[in-house]
């Protein structure tokens, strides 16, 4: 005669089934980054900073943590672009006789004001990097973002004063983000501003990426979204100043690493960026 499972067997039965089938759990670290790399693909970029700084705090001193700081790094670096060029847009077509002054000078604005945050942020977080840069490569993974070549139409319809709403608008944005995000990658792996190359190169998994161009195309990135401070965005000297002085920085450094492991081409571009800074530094003051 068959006897019946008490409540509390079946329970445990059926909750070691299901633990079988689920398998052994990922490190909070590295279910972090999984969940952000798949954000990443999905064009989330919130999600994917959350997602990231969880897998920083998670495990700071494992790969999955360092992985996750560079992944973060250029992606607000990304989106400072981003911004900056939806900020441009919205300049440009403020000036054009269909415009309505008002609510795209407001845009033009919160554009402006978002670069700046994630711009210094982006800064904040590669000083706190540099110290740690050696002669060991930084291994990371993504999804290479989907890039569209050319000026999004949307773009043009605001520069050319035509109001666009929420909808098309956020759409142009993340348009913007991701191909931003795409140049940050590419010119990361070694790619310079080639996509098509940066793709290639993204599609065989694990990218190795160098130190040294590490902190010259970042700091290349810094200077150009830096724009933002000059006069003819939002006149904040100061900030401007605060760039530079970051670079600066970034390239003491980037003179270390160079000294270990020559390259002609990268000292090449990091005397005339040096050049650039120090000569700007001194207009500025500091």
């Amino acid at each position: 005669m068959k006897h019946p499972l008490s409540p509390l067997l079946a329970m445990a039965v059926s909750m070691f089934l299901v633990a079988c089938q689920s398998g052994p759990t990922k490190p909070p670290g590295e279910q972090f980054l999984s969940d952000a790399r798949s954000n990443l693909k999905s064009s989330d970029f919130s999600a994917a900073l959350t997602n990231l700084e969880g897998a920083m705090k998670a495990a700071p001193d494992e790969p999955a943590g360092q992985q996750a700081a560079v992944l973060r790094v250029a992606l607000v670096t990304a989106l400072a672009d981003a911004s900056k060029q939806m900020a441009e847009a919205y300049s440009a077509g403020s000036r054009q006789p269909a415009a309505r002054p008002g609510p795209f000078g407001r845009m033009r604005n919160d554009y402006y004001g978002i670069a700046r945050t994630r711009l210094m942020d982006a800064m904040q977080s590669v000083m706190n990097q540099r110290g740690k840069l050696g002669a060991n490569t930084m291994t990371i993974e993504v999804t290479f973002p989907g890039f569209t070549g050319g000026t999004d139409p949307g773009v043009t319809k605001i520069k050319s004063g035509q109001w666009i709403e929420d909808p098309e608008r956020y759409g142009v944005e993340l348009l913007a983000d991701r191909n931003a995000l795409a140049k940050v990658l590419s010119a990361m792996a070694g790619a310079g501003q080639d996509v098509n190359k940066g793709g290639q190169i993204f599609s065989s998994g694990k990218v190795e990426i160098d130190p040294r161009v590490y902190l010259l195309e970042l700091s290349d990135d810094f200077l150009q979204t830096g724009g933002i401070f000059d006069v003819r965005g939002l006149n904040e000297m100061d900030h401007l100043r605060i760039v530079n002085q970051v670079v600066k920085g970034n390239l003491d450094v980037l003179d270390k690493l160079l000294a270990a492991k020559p390259d002609k081409d990268l000292e090449a571009r990091e005397k005339k960026m040096k050049d650039d800074v120090e000569k700007m530094l001194k207009k500025l003051g500091g």
